[in-house]
């Protein structure tokens, strides 16, 4: 298929919006909407839904009140509508009785704009505003019916102890960063996001903001001559490794190269996870980790969560077709290969990535549908309750009682 190098892409996209804006375009805007038509309320006997590693509940919201949004509010619809078609709400995912949500604070402009290779100065100081606006959004009366923030373990163990059906019942929404280059460089920025709360932070994401290199993520951004694999962690990506143990934070390696996933493992000293991850082996990308990185993972302690993005599990020959065909049967099998090579179903999670512009399966498109999954797993397992509550759930929860140490008061 025909690729555009990363700079054409962006070039493009923004050349596009600006021309649907110029051309006065009022059409129905086609995407998710915002109520879930398949919501399954659990029973009250269930103990635990979903612990979700990686969903982006504050991406649009962030977007809107950025510059170029507030002077062009269409552009902000049409990411939302055209290009957002997986979503969620506090509402929906509170009624299907799910637990954890790991909010991933991304901000594009902080990224895309000043790219490839120098960090914004200024992105952590945007950083910290994304965070505030978060906790913002969970003080409204009408949000605060739903979920609540946990700054640290403590506070997450007190909000998942009250079952579902209590009234005290909330999700706990913890703070994650996609991406090292919240940073903005410098390796102090970690005390303030660890102050904060900060559970989590992806190290890389579409470029390599010198921390570790990035693979592709999309299939419209080739490989072919790249440099970028070959260049791993960098030595301040190393420092601030030991920098996030010390503090409590911990590492994710998603969007991590190949070479620099090796690299992580071989300079952490304590449990990695991989937040939205998929398997090599099934889905032959650059994004996807090889057997013996997942295994590595798993043996060290860590979690691989799955996620929900047909696309990059498995080996469409496009966007397109993994569009019209791509479904939760694409995670379920990407879940028991996992626990295959693995050995045990102890290190699998799940990180949705829902409303963080992807395209989800043509069968699930809310988060609130997420029984649709537990369903299939059951099936796929035996009707095994406890192992499926465990890959769900009970995993990702345990590995952040155990390892989160950021937030502490």
């Amino acid at each position: 298929m025909n690729t555009f190098s990363r700079r054409e892409f962006l070039r493009f996209g923004v050349l596009s919006a600006a021309g649907i804006v110029a051309t006065g375009y009022t059409g129905t805007l086609a995407g998710c909407a915002s109520s879930c038509p398949d919501v399954i309320a659990p029973p009250t006997h269930r103990r635990r839904v979903l612990a979700d590693l990686h969903v982006h509940p504050m991406m649009n919201t962030w977007l809107r009140r950025t510059p170029l949004a507030v002077s062009n509010p269409l552009l902000a619809d049409i990411a939302e509508n055209v290009f957002n078609t997986t979503g969620m709400t506090w509402k929906t995912c509170f009624e299907a009785g799910i637990d954890v949500l790991c909010a991933a604070h991304f901000n594009v402009f902080d990224e895309w704009l000043s790219m490839p290779t120098d960090p914004n100065p200024e992105a952590p100081a945007n950083t910290l505003r994304m965070i505030e606006l978060l906790e913002e959004e969970l003080t409204k009366p009408e949000n605060a019916a739903y979920a609540k923030l946990a700054r640290n373990r403590i506070e997450l163990r007190e909000i998942l102890s009250h079952r579902k059906g209590d009234p005290r019942y909330r999700i706990a929404v913890i703070h994650a960063l996609e991406g090292g280059h919240a940073l903005g460089g410098r390796i102090e920025s970690l005390d303030q996001f660890a102050k904060r709360g900060v559970a989590l932070i992806t190290l890389t994401h579409f470029f390599n903001k010198g921390i570790a290199s990035a693979p592709n993520a999309y299939p419209f951004f080739p490989d072919a001559g790249s440099r970028w694999p070959a260049q791993g962690l960098s030595e301040f990506g190393a420092s601030v490794i030991r920098k996030m143990e010390e503090l409590g934070i911990v590492v994710d390696v998603t969007h991590s190269t190949s070479t620099a996933i090796n690299e992580i493992l071989c300079v952490s000293t304590k449990p990695v996870i991989t937040t939205h991850a998929s398997a090599r082996t099934l889905g032959d990308h650059p994004y996807s980790l090889y057997d013996e990185q997942i295994q590595e993972i798993a043996k060290r302690g860590g979690i691989v969560g799955i996620i929900l993005y047909p696309y990059i599990l498995s080996n469409f020959r496009g966007e397109e077709a993994a569009k019209e065909h791509g479904s939760l049967r694409d995670v379920v099998r990407t879940i028991r290969y996992t626990y295959k090579i693995c050995g045990t179903h102890k290190h699998i999670g799940i990180g949705s990535d829902f409303s963080g512009y992807i395209v989800g399966p043509r069968d699930m498109k809310c988060l609130g549908e997420i029984d649709k999954l537990r369903r299939m797993l059951l099936d796929e397992f035996d009707q095994d309750e406890q192992i499926v509550e465990d890959m769900m759930a009970n995993n990702v929860i345990g590995f952040l009682n155990d390892y989160w140490r950021s937030g502490q008061v």
